[in-house]
């Protein structure tokens, strides 16, 4: 299942922003051109929440379901991630990389220095596509964006999948000195 990759790019996706008349669709490369006028997140010391809203994967493992759906209970998964100056200076570059695993195109990019609407849409194998929809706000110092993945493959074990989840992440200060 390529969740995890698309799972990747929302959540690098939800620092983003950029301007942006043509909504779509767009290539891959198109919405890397696009990506190059991002305002950069500020580098620092980040707090990065994601909440998962919906888990329908009926051939989904028992544990692997029963933590998601426990973290729909709750507040969500918290971590943390330093963002080095070298990193923040890179912009969005690895996001593209990863993203570009399958054959992609986006079906809609728009985004402003302060929201994201963009909808991704992957072959991902035989007989499989995911469609990853983002939707959200964003800053120098942080985001909020919703992401919808719906994933299609009646050959895979897990079965079509459809995940809602919210990620939010906020800059809470400097990196710690190491």
């Amino acid at each position: 299942m390529r969740v995890p990759t698309l799972l990747a790019a929302a959540a690098m996706l939800s620092l983003a922003a950029c301007d942006s008349a043509d909504k779509g669709p767009k290539t891959l490369d198109q919405a890397k051109a696009e990506a190059q006028q991002m305002e950069r997140p500020e580098p620092g010391q980040y707090s990065q929440t994601t909440k998962f809203t919906k888990f329908d994967v009926p051939g989904a493992p028992p544990e692997m379901a029963a933590q998601i759906k426990g973290m729909m209970q709750d507040k969500g998964e918290t971590s943390t991630y330093c963002l080095s100056k070298e990193d923040s200076e890179k912009g969005f570059e690895e996001m593209f990389k990863k993203v570009g695993d399958g054959e992609c195109k986006y079906e809609r990019f728009d985004a402003t220095s302060s929201t994201i609407d963009a909808v991704l849409v992957c072959a991902t194998g035989p007989g499989g596509s995911a469609r990853l929809a983002m939707n959200g706000t964003v800053s120098k110092t942080g985001s909020n964006v919703k992401v919808d993945v719906q994933q299609k493959n009646d050959k895979s074990p897990m079965g079509n999948a459809n995940l809602a989840m919210e990620v939010s992440s906020k800059r809470v200060g400097d990196c710690p000195a190491g």
